[in-house]
């Protein structure tokens, strides 16, 4: 692994017939060769760009374009260090 991102993973839950929102921490994982998220691998050969936008208050998305669509995920740290090493491997 080269660098890692933390990442956020929301799952929407009904309970008591109420709806809940949990949250779970994860990370995005760059090796030599493809991104590891937490429910596929991508390799770097299918990766375009990344890209990031920061929202009001301390979360934000961090996209991942590849040619089969944009994969979103929400960031609490900033991921531009990531991004950048990311950016030398593409």
């Amino acid at each position: 692994m080269i660098v890692s991102q933390p990442i956020v993973l929301k799952k929407r839950v009904i309970k008591d017939n109420r709806q809940h929102y949990l949250e779970e921490m994860a990370s995005l994982e760059l090796t030599a060769d493809q991104v590891n998220t937490p429910t596929e691998t991508i390799p770097l050969s299918e990766l375009h760009d990344v890209s990031h936008r920061s929202l009001a208050g301390e979360h934000g998305f961090l996209y991942l374009h590849t040619i089969r669509g944009v994969r979103t995920f929400l960031v609490e740290e900033s991921p531009v260090e990531w991004m950048t090493e990311v950016k030398r491997w593409l």
